[in-house]
């Protein structure tokens, strides 16, 4: 028995490209840009995530107190709190050099000058010689003490020090960058992984523009330090800033339909080859997974296909538990409409086939298929006997055609004239064939097939067919392309549509009746089993 789907705390997938591009030897910059909610904090914060084993980190936040943030990502919680004390003991050491003055720690106790030495020793732990370079932070720094950049406010450190955050209030002294460059000179000679989230909030907060504090970083960290340093932008489209960075990503998020698209573009990776410069993706359980293009082998060998519950007393199976819980199941008594784009590789319609006509055998149901695709039918008979058990395809599965003559052989092809669909598909001929079998039945029509056997007005024809099996609880499965003449015709009498698209050379499937987001089909992981996709939501 099939469990029920779940896509709840999943670790998330990035591009490995993005992983080669921060392992590459010398430091790099990576600029994520994109508006509010398209996924830069979540890219940054799982990239730190996949190399916490091998680069320290630094995340310098603006948003320390996003509760969301931390349940999504935990470890950030205790990150956030280490780097907050790091840098409030950085200002209280060089705003009060001389005097005896103390300040609060996160947990509420007095910290004394040589207790705030103590700390920054602790946390910068190795008595390394290896130092960074620090030019252009000391030039930097002149200019902000001397006036010629930076805020106007003067003083020491103003801030205010709770249990889980430390608010600074910063005139001349940039306690951040300092921390940044101390740890990163700490580490030596690993490489240090630094995340500025946002450059566009740090670079507000210190009265400096975001491309002094980035040239900054670059010369000094990136380039002569060997340090990675990841940016969040809190804009989109072509900026200024993205000729400062050695890598750009742009995050996008847009309504299509009344479902939302999200898209992952590398505009830049220097020095990385780049095959796959576009990801759609979802952030599904607070994490982001990007899909990989969809490939789908069905196995030579596979085993018994497993019953999957029927939804409700009054809904079938479609043989896949995770369409099931997006849809409901289908409807007994009813027309479900499966609506493939030109570019929807024939393997896939063929899997979603061979999934819902293994259920219903094995369930004792019967089955009438007319293939949407020419068919090698010693095939079929090869995969269904590794899917149900023989007697199920001789007393309950019929597969129809006009040239059944040469494959005789086979009891479960049966021949239609092919003159009239009308005919062919007369429900007494449907009793007949399935005769041993028990209700609900499903009929599988291909309509494009369909077309080419009967004409473009086969839907008329097959209508009474449609109707009969409706009126006895029975189920009807339409396939057609999106250039069907049948199309607009079953769009109106389905009660089920789902429509299947290649994006990018992913398949997504959306929900038209019902609406649904899109879903990515997820074929991964079936070696031994007929390839029947998870669902993975768009969100």
């Amino acid at each position: 028995m099939l469990s029920s789907p779940s896509l709840e705390n999943h670790r998330g997938k990035i591009p490995q490209v993005l992983l080669d591009f921060m392992r590459a030897p010398g430091g790099h910059s990576l600029m994520l840009k994109g508006d509010a909610g398209t996924g830069k904090t979540t890219l940054a914060l799982q990239i730190i995530e996949e190399l916490s084993e091998e680069q320290p980190d630094y995340y310098l936040s603006t948003r320390v107190s996003d509760e969301a943030l931390f349940r999504q990502f935990p470890w950030a919680r205790d990150r956030a709190k280490r780097d907050n004390i790091l840098k409030a003991g950085k200002t209280f050491l060089r705003r009060n050099k001389e005097a005896p003055m103390l300040a609060e720690s996160p947990g509420g106790q007095q910290l004394t000058i040589a207790a705030a030495k103590d700390l920054l020793k602790a946390l910068n732990h190795q008595d390394n010689s290896l130092t960074v370079v620090r030019s252009e932070l000391q030039k930097l720094e002149g200019q902000v003490e001397a006036g010629e950049v930076g805020g106007e406010e003067e003083g020491g450190f103003t801030g205010e020090i709770t249990e889980d955050e430390i608010t600074l209030d910063l005139g001349i002294m940039l306690p951040e960058l300092e921390v940044a460059y101390d740890l990163a000179e700490s580490n030596l000679p690993r490489k240090t992984l630094m995340v500025v989230d946002s450059i566009d909030a740090l670079s507000e907060r210190y009265g400096i523009g975001s491309a002094r504090i980035i040239n900054t970083l670059q010369k000094d960290l990136v380039e002569n330090s060997g340090t990675n340093i990841v940016y969040t932008l809190e804009e989109s489209g072509k900026t200024m800033l993205d000729y400062l960075g050695d890598g750009v990503i742009q995050m996008v998020s847009e309504d299509r339909g009344g479902r939302r698209v999200r898209q992952m573009v590398i505009e830049k990776l220097r020095g990385v080859g780049v095959d796959q410069w576009k990801y759609y993706l979802t952030l599904t359980g607070g994490r982001m997974s990007v899909f990989e293009p969809t490939w789908v082998k069905i196995p030579e060998k596979m085993r018994r296909h497993e019953v999957v519950p029927d939804p409700t007393p009054r809904t079938v199976s479609s043989g896949n538990a995770y369409l099931d819980k997006s849809i409901g199941g289908f409807p007994r008594g009813s027309l479900v409409l499966l609506e493939f784009d030109l570019d929807v590789h024939q393997d896939v319609v063929r899997c979603l086939e061979l999934g819902v006509i293994s259920d219903f055998l094995m369930k004792g149901r019967g089955v009438v298929w007319l293939p949407m695709y020419a068919t090698d039918y010693s095939l079929i008979d090869e995969q269904m006997k590794m899917l149900v058990n023989e007697d199920a395809l001789t007393k309950s599965f019929r597969i129809l055609d006009t040239e059944a003559s040469q494959e005789q052989h086979l009891p479960f092809i049966s021949a239609i004239e092919g003159e009239d669909a009308a005919q062919d598909l007369r429900m007494s001929s449907m009793k007949y064939m399935l005769g041993e079998s028990s209700g609900p039945y499903l009929s599988i029509l291909g309509f494009d097939a369909m077309e080419g056997v009967y004409g473009s007005g086969v839907f008329k024809q097959s209508l009474a067919h449609i109707d009969a099996m409706r009126r006895n609880g029975h189920v009807v499965m339409a396939i057609a392309s999106s250039t069907s003449c049948s199309l607009d015709s079953l769009r109106e009498q389905a009660k089920i549509h789902i429509k299947f698209e290649n994006m990018a050379g992913c398949v997504m499937a959306g929900g038209m009746k019902p609406h649904t987001p899109y879903y990515y089909l997820d074929f991964a992981g079936m070696d031994d089993r007929l390839p029947s996709p998870r669902l993975v939501p768009m969100i």
